[in-house]
């Protein structure tokens, strides 16, 4: 998610799927009062979802797709990946309706989608060399006009050897860029304003999948990359990117949500998640499930933590969110 407009953030969209429905639903969350007590953690609770905002249709039950929300949360995006053309559905907030929306250029493997502001998202293809066919790795879709928006194809950065298609291991925005690590060639940025590339350094990023630049965190004035390692544990931490090549300056295990594991939920194959909402606050997320078939299948879980100016965590509080019972065993993604 890009940081522009998440210093007053006190809400995220949870994308589950629900193979009753053979879509993926969008369920709207007010966490804001995870952080509204100064009390040592409570054990989590165990919530329900409020009804759905929106239903993104899929083909069948094998499309898989990428989501993503503007900045502002008047759009969010669902484009296909694994086929089914790169086809892209588009929900708008003030009408409530979901409408299709043009195809990507070419058809991505596995797709990461990148909000920058409120009329541009980047699609990336992390592993381009399983594309087939290949087609670009890179794209932007952006309004036009209001209502109709277009995808472009963006060339690969400069200086790659031709045919070279390395997997993408990082990516994050500042501002109207777009930063991307590529695997054994460097780490690289995109202007989507002037559609240029500017490679950044021959290192990687120390950090795995999305990340999220505070350039003056808590007015330190410092410019931290909060992430997940890439090395080790995939923990939280914060990187220095003011260092050449950039270094990881702290990272916290006591920040990964466990209360789901206390209440009898095993922990998803899936990633880690992370929200920031400003003034040092983040949200770390987790997909569980129950390992009792009687039961409904998986949740949610949410770990609220505040970081000082020196880097010190505060951990706040913890909740869960009972996901559709015919999600079991698929990630929920928090946008």
């Amino acid at each position: 998610m890009s940081v522009v407009g998440q210093h007053h953030r006190t809400r995220v969209f949870v994308v589950a799927q629900d193979s009753s429905e053979v879509g993926n639903l969008v369920f709207r969350l007010n966490l804001k009062h995870l952080f509204s007590s100064s009390q040592p953690p409570q054990p989590a609770e165990v919530l329900n979802l409020p009804d759905a905002v929106t239903c993104f249709k899929q083909v069948n039950h094998l499309e898989r797709m990428a989501f993503a929300a503007s900045a502002s949360g008047d759009v969010i995006v669902a484009a296909s990946s694994a086929g089914y053309g790169g086809r892209t559905l588009m929900y708008d907030a003030g009408s409530g309706s979901v409408t299709p929306g043009p195809d990507m250029r070419s058809v991505k493997q596995h797709l990461f989608l990148v909000p920058v502001g409120d009329h541009l998202f980047f699609g990336i293809s992390a592993y381009s060399r399983l594309d087939i066919p290949q087609g670009p790795r890179f794209e932007t879709l952006q309004q036009l006009s209001p209502g109709r928006w277009g995808w472009t194809a963006v060339q690969d950065p400069p200086g790659l050897a031709r045919g070279q298609r390395e997997d993408v291991r990082a990516y994050f925005v500042a501002g109207a860029r777009v930063w991307v690590s590529l695997q054994r060639q460097g780490t690289y940025s995109f202007d989507t304003a002037r559609h240029r590339w500017r490679k950044e350094g021959a290192w990687e990023l120390p950090v795995l999948g999305r990340a999220l630049l505070v350039p003056d965190f808590m007015g330190t004035g410092r410019r931290l990359l909060f992430g997940f390692r890439r090395s080790g544990d995939p923990h939280l931490c914060a990187v220095d990117m003011d260092a050449r090549p950039p270094v990881i300056l702290r990272s916290w295990p006591e920040a990964w949500p466990t209360h789901a594991w206390a209440a009898g939920y095993v922990l998803c194959r899936f990633p880690a998640q992370m929200t920031y909402f400003g003034g040092g606050r983040f949200f770390i997320s987790v997909t569980n499930q129950t390992t009792d078939e009687k039961q409904r299948g998986s949740v949610l879980s949410f770990t609220a933590v505040e970081l000082t100016s020196e880097l010190q965590l505060i951990k706040r509080q913890s909740s869960c969110y009972l996901m559709p019972p015919s999600s079991r065993g698929a990630p929920a993604y928090v946008i």
